[in-house]
This record gives structure tokens, sequence and C-alpha cells, in this order.
């Protein structure tokens, strides 16, 4: 059933409408009850925001008197639960009859973008080794929305490992603040720390040559090689250039992330430094 753009989803057909649906566009569930009157006062609410993204956007709505296992199922206990659906999986969720700015808030992340077939592109790319060609889709969909930010670490990534530092740092400086902390965008930051430093390292003394040749082996992507170097420095040299060889250390565990060798290099390190 259907009022409108707005569809009507029960325990039989939720797999079709919903699950199914959400492997093509996002799927907005709103589960409601007839006596709930802010769940009344959402429905035209939910009729805008289904015409104003027709394309990208479906709309569904689960009656919990009458589904009362599919409520059960997502956990529903306040009405009313609006819950986002991609592949098949709940990405998003909220309570309560919400204004059409919040709605749009919630759904945007999940509805489709102009990059998303060259993001596509650039994943099978790079699934073939094929780094080049990954390069130019990402570069493309940059061009095309650079408010896309989920292009950015991996373009970064690409720049890094291209000797493109400048590059990288510049759109990784683009990123909100919220976004700068996030553990991808952090292992790529310290990635192009090491790059930076096997470019700027010193090489005049016993001390330097011995950081140089850890931070190239690092940028090689190396890291056996650049973490015991740095730790056998460590013990003597853990103030030369102002921590540098610990700093660096911290950017390799960063980047190898997780990972058992980390658990042993960071044990070492903790007994060098005590």
């Amino acid at each position: 059933m259907a009022d409108g753009l707005v569809l009507h989803a029960s325990e039989i057909d939720f797999e079709r409408r919903v699950l199914e649906a959400s492997v093509e566009r996002a799927v907005l569930v709103d589960f409601w009850a007839s006596w709930c009157a802010p769940c009344r006062a959402l429905a035209p609410v939910l009729e805008d925001l289904a015409a104003r993204h027709a394309d990208g956007l479906a709309v569904v709505k689960v009656d919990t008197d009458a589904e009362q296992a599919l409520a059960a199922r997502y956990g529903i206990r306040s009405l009313p639960t609006l819950l986002v659906f991609r592949h098949g999986e709940v990405v998003a969720q909220t309570m309560g009859a919400q204004p059409l700015a919040a709605l749009e808030r919630l759904i945007e992340p999940h509805l489709p973008r102009a990059t998303d077939a060259l993001l596509a592109a650039a994943h099978a790319a790079e699934a073939l080794g094929d780094t080049a060609t990954a390069l130019v889709e990402l570069e493309r969909a940059h061009g095309v929305d650079a408010s896309d930010y989920r292009v950015h670490p991996r373009l970064a990534a690409l720049y890094v490992d291209a000797g493109r530092a400048a590059e990288a740092r510049a759109l990784l400086a683009a990123l909100p603040a919220n976004l700068q902390v996030d553990p991808a965008v952090e292992a790529v930051e310290a990635r192009l720390r090491l790059a930076e430093a096997a470019q700027a390292a010193p090489a005049d003394d016993e001390v330097a040559l011995a950081y140089r040749a850890a931070v190239d082996a690092a940028a090689r992507g190396d890291f056996d090689a650049a973490a015991e170097g740095l730790l056998a420095l460590l013990p003597r040299h853990r103030a030369w250039q102002d921590g540098a060889v610990r700093k660096t250390l911290l950017d390799i565990f960063n980047v190898v992330g997780a990972d058992p060798r980390v658990k042993v290099w960071r044990t070492r390190l903790a007994r060098s430094l005590n």
C-alpha cells in the first residue's frame, strides 16, 4: 500500500520494500502508530521528504501495532522512530517528530552522489593495483564535488605514494575539523608525516644517518626495518631533534594500525622511555 510517494510495509514485504530496496538507494523507515500524535504530525513532513528525493530515497511506514514482530526486531521503544537503511543495514536513526531540515541532515550522507560511480571506478582500479587510474578517477571525483569528503583521504594517500606531499597536505587541510580526527584520516596524515620526514631528515652525523635510513624505510613501506632502526636509536637519543625518533615511531604505529607487531613495538617503546 502507498500514500502518495510513501509506502507501507508489513513483515511479509519488508524484505523486498526495505532490505532489498536499500541496495539501490537509501530507505527511511518510519515506525509509527495511529494513536501517536507526533507520528501523525510527522506524516506530511515525510511526504515532502519523499517528493524532494524521489530518485534517491524511499520512505516506508511500518505500523507497530500491526507489525509488532518488526518493531521488536529493530528494538523500537519510542514512537515515532526513524531508521535509515542502506545495503540491508541500519546506518542512521532518530526518534520523535523531526522537522524537515533535521531529516535532510539524517539522510544526506546516504543519498546517491554524482561522485559514486567515480569512487567505485577508483576502488576497482586500486583492487587491480592500477593506482594511476585510481588517482585519475579520484581527481575527477574531487573536481565534480569538492565537498564529498570521502574522496579526500583516498586521494591524499595516493598523492603521498606519488611523492606529491604538498597536494596531499592541502587535501587533508580542507577537511572539516570533525573529520580530521577520523582514524582513516589520521592514518593518512601519519603516512604524510613519514614521507615529509624522509624528505627533510638531516644526514649530517651518525644519528641523523640512522634516522634518515629508518624514515626512508618507512616511506617505502618497510615498517619492520623502520621500527627496528628507530627503536635502536631511542634509548640514547630520545631528545634528538625535539623527540623526532619517538614521534616517528608513533606515526608508524598509526599507519600499521591493528597489527600484532604494533603491540610488541609499543612495549619496547615504553621500556625505552622508562
